[in-house]
């Protein structure tokens, strides 16, 4: 009975560790999904409404799903709280806490959009905002293939790896 427990619990880790695994790829997909949607609609916004960056934030903060959600709404909040310290440091904080999860060139491509946010005419703006959506289009669909390449490799190595613990202690 003890070792039957014993072998439920490793499998379970085992099982937890794989589709942990599976769920940050994912949610790394999701994330990129929300924030190349996200900067679609930014584009629109500050070219044809020429809507204010704040409640353009606070907006997508509210419509968001997930990480992007919670960049956009701590985006806006260090904004508010150091105005001085202008969009792209808030942007940057914001990303380095609410985005953990992106590669490093997706983050470098989202700090090329906040450097020009606030800063230049629409015109600059929405070149910028389309060559990022452009990268993060790239990096959603490279995202998604290994999300499904790696998602099955993950959890056959977790269903394993916790069969060969398995019977090694048995």
């Amino acid at each position: 009975m003890v070792k039957l427990l014993g072998a439920a619990c490793v499998m379970a880790g085992a099982l937890r560790c794989g589709f942990g695994a599976v769920g940050r790829l994912w949610g790394r997909l999701q994330t990129l999904e929300e924030l190349h949607a996200a900067l679609a609609w930014l584009e629109e916004e500050l070219t044809f409404r020429l809507t204010p960056l704040p409640r353009l934030l606070e907006e997508l903060g509210r419509t968001r799903k997930g990480a992007a959600g919670r960049f956009f709404q701590e985006t806006l909040r260090r904004l508010q709280a150091d105005p001085e310290g202008g969009v792209y440091q808030s942007w940057r904080q914001a990303m380095v806490q609410c985005l953990p999860d992106l590669q490093p060139e997706e983050r470098q491509t989202l700090l090329e959009v906040g450097q020009t946010l606030g800063r230049f005419d629409a015109q600059t703006q929405r070149q910028a905002l389309l060559r990022g959506r452009q990268r993060l289009a790239a990096f959603r669909d490279e995202a998604r293939g290994e999300a499904r390449r790696l998602g099955r490799v993950y959890a056959a190595l977790s269903l394993t790896g916790g069969t060969a613990i398995i019977l090694l202690l048995i």
